[in-house]
Order: structure tokens, then sequence, then C-alpha cells
């Protein structure tokens, strides 16, 4: 451990004497669990300020007291108990954030859903994991909640007003734990059927990306965050986590609303934003949306290609401040683009592997462009230090710096050329009157495959689809050139992602 990063972890209490022995004792009360590290924090942050969503406001001190609430009212009355399953099918809240050491505490094993899951495929997940509860949101029991469910379900907003101001349980004891049990995000999104990433509760295998996060990013001399990255996703969920145990303001969006997004960022003078790359181009859109974000030290860009006319804007208004991030559902995230390596590069690199992981570029073509695979030793539990195909294909440069070229599975063969659909995108989304466009495959008589193209323009674009074809002549192969272009407004997931099923 260099010097650097002793200095950090120390004015964050986490390795001196006393926030030691605070770790040590919040592990003896609570286990190795989430609430532990809420505890620890709550011990050394109290009065600050932990919590803000759209409704509530909640320090450190009064968020541990619910969280220890809620644990207790859960095992009371629905008879939680360790190795039980659990189903969160929740947006961004307070109550959804203390859910997580609430059911950490109680040992269960946690399935945090994708509130874009379609009902189907809910009924399967509860019945493929035998969840045992379901707890949801409200507003999603029409759209998302199947008339039968084998389980017992239950609404967030029940459970808060069942633990607020609540003093039956001051002197309730919760039952001893070891550890917290597992936490599962899913991969997939609502289209088709997603591919599960669990990890146990263990704080050693955290370290390395911990370390890469303080000294690259320098979170811990920054004060607040904003969170509108949904917490069933990975970035989102430990973007939470490694928040709270630094002690930061955390300022929860439930739905990303750029217009809304950018008035919090402002009243709450929001120091780190983490996005996927579609947030960041609708942050951008706003005219004022530069006076508004001037508070903002950190921007953190991940679960997406990030195409690097918005590197640019952000350069111009803001500076030095975006961090490109790379990683995976399996495997955690393993890659940091600098704004250094930003800068000096055409292309947007993904990143350079950090320390405690291992990357290698297998099967190769002619393009050195080959399968990206990791090993590390924070992947899900079934390939932690074990190596893993990511899907994704990747080439190096002299410099070590890892380059995106799409998806293994979404290479198409087009007039006996490869060609990456994500690529096209890439130069598509360099055109300063397109803010994001979807590329994809379909069947012709004539060529057998060929691309064609969805573009959503800026507001004030008056592009037609042969200009846009003018302008991508130079750019593009004559496999790459989309044969139609279609112009119109491209939806997100609840995650921010662009919806490529659509």
């Amino acid at each position: 451990m260099n010097r650097t990063i002793f200095s950090k972890l120390a004015k964050l209490h986490i390795i001196t004497p006393r926030g030691l022995g605070t770790l040590l004792r919040s592990f003896f009360k609570d286990g190795v669990s989430l609430m532990a590290l809420l505890r620890f924090a709550a011990k050394h942050y109290p009065e600050r300020c932990a919590l803000v969503d759209e409704n509530k406001r909640l320090t450190y001190k009064e968020i541990y007291e619910l969280a220890q609430r809620l644990a207790k009212l859960l095992y009371r009355d629905y008879g939680l108990k360790t190795g039980m399953c659990v189903g969160v099918l929740c947006h961004n809240h307070i109550t959804m954030a203390l859910l997580l050491p609430a059911l950490s505490r109680l040992g269960t094993r946690v399935k945090l859903l994708n509130t874009d899951i379609a009902p189907i495929r809910l009924k399967e997940q509860v019945e493929l994991n035998d969840i045992y509860l379901l707890i949801y949101d409200a507003e999603l029991k029409e759209e998302r909640i199947p008339a039968q469910l084998p389980c017992e379900i239950i609404e967030c907003e029940d459970l808060y007003r069942e633990i607020i101001g609540n003093c039956e349980f001051l002197d309730m004891k919760l039952p001893s734990i070891r550890r917290g049990g597992e936490i599962s995000v899913f991969t997939g999104g609502s289209s088709g059927r997603s591919k599960e990433a669990p990890r146990k509760m263990s704080v050693g295998q955290f370290l390395p990306p911990f370390y890469a996060l303080l000294e690259q990013l320098r979170l811990d001399e920054r004060d607040s965050v904003f969170l509108s990255l949904p917490v069933y996703h990975g970035f989102g969920l430990a973007t939470l986590i490694m928040s709270l145990v630094m002690g930061k303001k955390v300022c929860l969006q439930s739905h990303f609303d750029a217009d809304k997004a950018l008035k919090i960022i402002s009243k709450e003078r929001i120091e780190v934003v983490p996005v996927v790359p579609a947030m960041l181009a609708r942050l951008w859109q706003a005219e004022d949306a530069p006076a508004l974000m001037k508070t903002v030290k950190c921007i953190i860009s991940g679960g997406d290609r990030l195409d690097k006319k918005w590197v640019d804007v952000t350069s111009k208004y803001l500076g030095n401040v975006l961090f490109n991030l790379f990683g995976t559902s399996e495997a955690g995230f393993f890659m940091i683009a600098t704004p250094n390596d930003l800068s000096r590069n055409e292309e947007v690199p993904i990143g350079k592997p950090i320390s405690g992981v291992e990357c290698k570029i297998e099967n190769a073509d002619g393009h050195c462009v080959g399968a990206l695979w990791v090993r590390s030793g924070w992947a899900m539990i079934s390939l932690k230090n074990k190596w893993q195909d990511t899907g994704d294909l990747v080439y190096r440069d002299a410099d070590g710096c890892y380059f995106y070229r799409g998806r293994s599975d979404n290479m198409v063969v087009c007039g006996g050329e490869n060609v990456y659909p994500e690529n096209v995108e890439k130069i598509i989304n360099s055109h300063d009157e397109v803010l994001t466009s979807i590329v994809f495959p379909a069947s012709d008589p004539q060529f057998g495959t060929i691309l064609n193209a969805k573009v959503e323009l800026t507001p004030d674009s008056t592009l037609t689809a042969y200009a846009m074809k003018t302008w991508l002549h130079s750019r593009l192969t004559r496999a790459e050139m989309p044969h139609y272009i279609t112009f119109n407004s491209i939806s997100t997931l609840d995650s921010g992602k662009v919806a490529r099923n659509q």
C-alpha cells in the first residue's frame, strides 16, 4: 500500500486505531455485512447528511437506526432468516437504500430486480430462485407485478411507514450472524433472459477497486454524490455502498430526468456524478447545463460506450473531470481511463486495468481485435479468480490502453466483411447534430444482411437521411454503410441505457 492510499484511508478513519476498533465492534455486532459498514459510518459521521431523495433528508445516525428497525420488522413480522431469498423491485429512494443493509444483516440472499422486467420474467425469477418475499414500489404494481405470485409481496412505502417513529423495536435483538448473505444483480435488462451475478459480502475482495477509486478519482476529497443510476445496476450499487462507507451525501433520483437532475446538482452542490453515456448526452442538451454543473469535480461514465463528442463538451465546460470506467456485472469494474487518457486519444479508450486484475486478448484478427478475457478477485462467486470471456471485442495500443470494438455476439457479416454495429454507431454519434443512434442488422433479398440505423437528432437539427449518408460516405466502408436511416426519438431503460430492443 503506497503512502497516498495510506493517508486517504486514515482520513476516512478506516485504518486509524479508533476506526479499526469501530470496524471490529461493528463486525461483532452486525456480522460482516452492509449493516456493519453503515454502523461504522454512523459512528464517525453521525450528524452528517447521508441520504436525500425527493421527499426526505436523513443523517447517518438516522439511517442506521432506521435500517436496524427495518431489519427487526422483517425478522419479526415476515420471518426472514439467514439463507432465505428476497426479491427487491424498486427505484432509487431512501427505503431502497435502507433495505440493503437491513437484508444483509439478516443474512438473506437478495435479488435486485430490474424495474423494466416483464411480468412473465418476474414470475420466472420468483419460481427459479424460490423467492420468499418480494418488496416492490407501489407505482410498479400494475405494470410489473403478475396477478398471482408464489410468494408474499409488500410495498416499500408500507415498510417505511411501519418503522418511522416506531419505538417498539428498541429492545428487540436480532439473531447473530457471521456474514451478510449474497446480493445479486442481473445482466440483460428486459430483453431476453437475464443472467445473474451474485456476490457474497466480503470486505477484502473489494479493496483493490476501492483503492483505485481513491487513488485515481480522489473520491475521498469529494462531499456529495448524485445517484440516478439505479441501485439494481452493478454500477449504481457499487456507487451507493462506497459513498456511504466514505460518509458522503448521496442524492437519489428515482427516474432520470435531465432537467430535474441539473436542478438537484445545482441545489445540493453535487461534486460527483456517475452516469451512463446516454445520461451525459442528455444533460449537455440543456443550455444552462454548464452553469448548473459548475460544482461538479468528477463525472464517472460507465455501463456503455462513451462517445468522443461528450468527452470534448465536458472538457470544454468543466475541465478534466471525466473518467471512463469499464467492467461487467460478472467481473465487476476493472478498467479506468483518466481524463488524460481521454484527451490524448482521438478514440475514447475504455481504460487500463487497475491493480489486482489481469486482462488478455484472445483470438485476435488481422486488425489486432480480439475477445477480452479478465481475471479478478472481486468477480461473481463462481468466477472469482478465474479467467472469463467478457464477450467484448477490443484492441490494445502500445501504451496499454484498451479500446472497445463491440460485442462478439453482435458482429454481422455484410457483403462478406465482418462489421460491428457499435463502431458504426460511434461514427454516426460523432455528428454534431446527432444525440444518439442504434445500428442493427436486417435481412435483404439482394445483399443477404445489411445494416439499418435509427437516429435521434438534437432538438434544432434539420438533418436529412441523404445529408447523413453523404456525411458518412467518407467515414464508413461500403459494408458498414446503413442502407436505411430513420430519424426518431430513442427511448432509454430505467438504467439510463439505450433500449436496444426497440
